[in-house]
């Protein structure tokens, strides 16, 4: 389904507001490169493409079908796509399994018309496909990228699924595809883990997920992916009331926690929490990959932040160890200044000093033994007063040539304390240097307990 090279849209609408308005209206601006037909007997012409009546009157049996019409109504078109050999269906709609028993019977009325067609169903309830190297796209994604990546996305919430691929792009992160499957009908978590363990473009798999319909094809593919890829699961359920929401939801069961996590350690998948984290953990897998180490050097321009860095990395079971006195002697010269404190917690004195000394001390501090991982964090805004942004941008510069000279591993927590809602121009330069950071191996995090906190799941 996801390189399917035909694409019909089942209720196309010119009539904003409806869903088969919005996809269509997505679906074209994404720029799909297969063959798109519109469908919908009330309509003539749609954004400039003619509208066929029905799936029997296309010029050809479409490789994929998006359903956007309400539930009791997609039953017959469901019979149409048997008819006429169609190979999948996206189910957009919501009011099935979810919805209760009459819901459930007509979730459990398409699969088995599905099965009898020969077609597999992503749905109902979801936003669908995701695939930036033939502009499908799921709903909303008109502006996804159409740069192919390495990371694939599942998530059973629509929601989640575009926060995931739209916050990942902004991170530098392409998706080599992307599902939303909903209440998992057919096409289910177990389905899509082990199409991304075989998916040679594929290196890392992330994922929201409420509930698992099938325990043991799940623990099988889930093994499957781990083996060859790194695997970041977001398990929602374990409270009570989530858990009713789940249900009410999906119409998933979320099942019991202390198996989830017996078989996630079992399989060495990260468990993360929230879409940042989700990220985050992506993010770092990318650039330090799987298990960089554990000791530290924090680094940066203020005593406060070095020591609370050091208490979250400790409390996070990571190592932040006293640096050598015997390979002190370079850093103590190149940070010969007042306020200055040579060692681990690193404290340069200020948010950037002058470049020449910042350049030498990085170079030392990149030489040092006894760490696998540097944290510099920088105060961005504070930085610019002292120096422009061309001045940061050197500074980053610096951090870039000795990470590769040294051939350091190396993480930047980057941030603003510029609050003015008036002047975002702070928080764009960020993005900027963020950009320049990621294109040369350096995650970039916008506080010191997310940087931390993805080091050490990436090391779990």
């Amino acid at each position: 389904m996801v390189d399917a090279r035909s694409l019909a849209v089942i209720g196309a609408s010119g009539t904003p507001g409806k869903f088969g308005n919005f996809f269509t209206r997505s679906q074209l601006k994404m720029g799909y490169d297969g063959a798109l037909y519109l469908v919908n007997p009330k309509e003539r012409e749609i954004m400039g493409l003619p509208v066929y009546p029905d799936l029997l009157s296309l010029p050809e049996p479409p490789d994929l079908v998006y359903v956007t019409i309400p539930a009791a109504r997609s039953i017959d078109i469901l019979r149409e796509c048997a008819r006429v050999g169609v190979k999948g269906v996206v189910m957009i709609a919501a009011g099935f399994s979810e919805s209760g028993r009459e819901g459930a019977a007509l979730e459990e009325e398409a699969v088995r018309i599905a099965r009898e067609g020969g077609f597999r169903i992503i749905g109902p309830n979801c936003f669908g496909i995701y695939n930036p190297a033939t502009g499908l796209t799921m709903l909303p994604g008109h502006d996804f990228s159409r740069t192919p990546g390495d990371t694939g996305f599942i998530s059973q919430s629509g929601g989640f699924g575009v926060h995931l691929v739209r916050q990942a792009q902004s991170l530098g992160i392409s998706c080599s595809s992307a599902f939303s499957y909903g209440n998992a009908a057919d096409v289910d978590e177990s389905d899509l883990l082990e199409y991304f363990a075989m998916d040679d473009d594929t290196r890392t798999v992330a994922g929201y997920i409420e509930g698992v319909r099938r325990g043991d094809a799940f623990e099988r593919s889930l093994r499957l992916a781990a083996s060859s890829k790194d695997v970041v699961l977001w398990k929602v359920g374990r409270s009570t009331s989530s858990q009713r929401a789940v249900t009410s939801h999906t119409g998933s069961l979320a099942g019991s926690h202390d198996i989830w996590d017996g078989l996630m350690r079992q399989c060495g998948v990260i468990q993360a929490k929230g879409v940042d984290q989700v990220l985050d953990t992506v993010l770092a897998l990318k650039h330090l990959g799987r298990r960089p180490g554990r000791r530290l050097l924090i680094a940066g321009g203020g005593g406060g932040l070095g020591t609370y860095g050091a208490d979250v990395a400790e409390s996070l079971g990571l190592d932040v160890p006293a640096i050598p006195e015997c390979s002190m002697a370079g850093l103590r010269s190149a940070l010969a200044r007042a306020g200055a404190v040579p060692g681990n917690p690193l404290d340069f004195g200020a948010p950037l000093i002058p470049l020449s000394e910042f350049r030498e001390a990085m170079e030392a501090a990149a030489g040092l033994e006894g760490y696998d991982l540097m944290v510099f964090d920088i105060a961005a805004n504070f930085a610019f007063d002292l120096a422009g942004e061309e001045g940061l941008k050197t500074a980053m510069d610096i951090l870039v040539t000795a990470k590769e000279r040294h051939s350091r591993k190396m993480a930047v927590v980057m941030y603003t304390r510029s609050f003015d809602p008036g002047d975002p121009s702070k928080e764009a330069m960020v993005g900027r240097m963020r950009g320049l950071l990621h294109e040369k191996g350096i995650p970039v995090f916008p506080s010191v307990e997310r940087a931390l906190k993805a080091i050490a799941l990436i090391n779990a």
